[in-house]
């Protein structure tokens, strides 16, 4: 209900600030076939990205399925689509954890490395398709943002250098060893064995380079699919731009809804595509239209087909876990009959 009634209303403010009207010749402007290259260019994206995972969660030692991976991914993708603040992140830890016996710290492990791989990629992208899009007229406003953010990956990856000098600081830290009672000792170690487990499975990317190239490769590989997306949705309206401009929109608009604050980012990534857009001289009216044929191909069908690989393969059981709970029970009694004797 939420994202229904949050949809109806950036539906309706996109058709007020575009004057748009829901008419004939409004819909007649798009071209099927571009319209067409979209849609499978974003389900590709969607493939891609189960691809990653598998590689990745493959490097840190669990082998798991093509097909799963891809599913449980887009199972997550969902619950991003409907809640905010990333939930469906948690969503793909819990089921790993449930399915496959994998650590919570190395699931988000896992998840940590799609995200610093994203944002490395989107950030390399968007400098690129920046210089060659507007060669040197880049608003100060998207210079800080692009500054900011290689910024925090530079220091990023220096923490990750000198993690283990601080690990062994932090776990012989004198101070804290007189912490009592002891169990707050042993509470304390607990965090840090969680906290440097996550980091580690982090850092193993980076101890395997082969495995980091292919991953690396298949992060820019993933992201150049979203500016072909809307590159295909442009051109399905006949607005003819270079690849650069559409790769730069799509790679700051994901920069700046990295951290959603609505469900499926609603609001937020539309109005810095818009006005994105409109630094390339393209009018609202075009642009509002570009977001909503858009947000038709990312939000409003894929939540339904989403939600149906949700329910098909099972992973509907993460939104009740007490019901989870009684079929692992159950199953683990049926695989042995000892069990149940007893």
């Amino acid at each position: 209900l939420i994202i229904l009634v949050l949809s109806l209303i950036m539906v309706l403010a996109l058709f007020r600030l575009g004057d748009l009207d829901l008419s004939w010749q409004t819909l007649s402007r798009v071209s099927p076939m571009w319209y067409g290259l979209a849609v499978a260019s974003f389900y590709a994206s969607i493939v891609a990205r189960g691809w990653r995972w598998q590689k990745i969660l493959t490097t840190m030692g669990y082998r798991i399925g093509f097909v799963y991976t891809t599913a449980l991914l887009t199972a997550g993708l969902f619950l991003n689509a409907i809640l905010p603040a990333r939930a469906g992140e948690i969503g793909r830890v819990a089921m790993l954890r449930q399915d496959y016996d994998i650590p919570v710290s190395k699931g988000l492990a896992s998840i940590a490395s799609e995200r610093a791989l994203d944002v490395f990629a989107i950030l390399a992208m968007a400098i690129v398709a920046g210089w060659l899009a507007m060669a040197g007229r880049l608003p100060t406003e998207v210079l800080s943002l692009l500054t900011g953010v290689t910024l925090f990956l530079i220091l990023a990856v220096i923490g990750l250098l000198v993690i283990p000098d601080l690990e062994h600081w932090l776990r012989d830290w004198p101070l804290l060893k007189k912490i009592q009672p002891n169990r707050l000792w042993a509470i304390y170690q607990q965090i840090l064995n969680v906290g440097f487990s996550l980091i580690d499975g982090v850092r193993l990317l980076g101890r395997r380079p082969v495995a980091l190239l292919v991953v690396l490769a298949q992060s820019f590989f993933i992201w150049i699919w979203d500016g072909i997306v809307l590159y295909f949705i442009l051109l399905s309206l006949g607005i003819v731009e270079p690849f650069s401009v559409s790769l730069f929109a799509a790679m700051v608009s994901a920069l700046v809804t990295a951290v959603p604050l609505t469900p499926g980012a609603l609001g937020q990534y539309d109005a810095t595509l818009i006005s994105i857009l409109a630094l390339f001289s393209i009018s609202v009216a075009n642009a509002s239209l570009t977001v909503l044929l858009l947000r038709l191909v990312q939000l409003w069908t894929f939540i339904p087909i989403s939600g149906i690989i949700t329910y098909i393969f099972g992973f509907s059981r993460i939104l009740s876990p007490g019901q989870t709970e009684k079929s692992v029970v159950t199953d683990s009694q049926r695989l042995s009959p000892e069990l149940t004797e007893g």
